[in-house]
């Protein structure tokens, strides 16, 4: 039967009766497939676990991949979870070749894979990292966090550069150090807001919530075809604001200049 299935279905079909009971659902795109489970983890927090089959551009092999967000993005390979094994791929060279190449992987996956899904569905313990719950409340509360923090900071919009901006927030940030993530975490979120909605009023950015698959996040993105040429070849057509602050926070204030535009 395998001879007249596509690869993907035979995936869909061996991988699915390890992975559906446990909640995981089967997706496509036009270069590999996967399996993908939302659940919450033990902090009652959003989370998302994928496994990633792929096939090799060069070669005729099939790999694996699991992804994970739980607080924070972590990516295993085949050797981070099954005791000596190498991450090399299974080669197949016929379509009964890969049916035991997938068949191989749903062993894996029985024996070591389901308890390492459990094991890595547990967040970290510090706090110390954005949830997706809280890009979501910056996606649909912008308006509302800038306008409580121009009202905090005695801001007006309309008179403050972006350059100026910059120099604002670096010094706020240099104010919270010493302090945790979680202390800070609204205050981050009200920048974010403000910096976005600062620099929507020169360029035609939109907010928008970025599908990454393993989570979403809030960030600002202009279409490609309203981008001046120089945000394109600076990299600065998306912005994730808040990675932007959280780092310049954590590794030094100096980090936020690569926020000016």
């Amino acid at each position: 039967m395998a001879k007249f299935m596509k690869k993907r279905d035979i995936i869909k079909e061996i991988i699915g009766e390890v992975l559906e009971p446990e909640g995981f659902a089967f997706g496509e795109d036009a270069d590999s497939c996967w399996f993908i489970k939302e659940f919450k983890n033990s902090k009652g927090e959003i989370a998302r676990q994928v496994i990633d089959f792929y096939g090799s551009r060069w070669e005729k092999k099939l790999f694996l991949n699991i992804n994970c967000y739980s607080g924070k993005f972590c990516s295993y390979r085949m050797g981070d979870f099954v005791p000596g094994c190498s991450d090399d791929g299974f080669m197949y060279s016929t379509i009964r070749d890969y049916k035991l190449a997938v068949e191989t992987y749903a062993d894996i996956l029985i024996k070591y894979g389901l308890d390492f899904l459990k094991k890595i569905a547990e967040p970290p313990i510090e706090n110390d990292y954005f949830r997706e719950e809280d890009y979501y409340r910056l996606y649909n509360e912008y308006e509302l966090l800038t306008q409580r923090f121009i009202t905090e900071q005695q801001i007006d919009m309309g008179c403050i550069s972006i350059k100026e901006a910059v120099e604002l927030l670096k010094d706020i940030l240099s104010r919270q150090q010493g302090k945790t993530f979680d202390d800070c975490r609204e205050l981050f979120l009200e920048m974010s807001a403000f910096y976005g909605n600062l620099i929507k009023r020169t360029y035609p950015y939109e907010w928008i919530m970025k599908d990454i698959r393993t989570h979403k996040v809030c960030k600002l993105e202009i279409d490609s075809k309203l981008a001046p040429s120089w945000l394109v070849i600076t990299r600065k057509s998306s912005l994730l604001v808040t990675s932007y602050i959280h780092i310049a926070w954590r590794d030094g204030i100096d980090k936020l200049d690569t926020l000016l535009i």
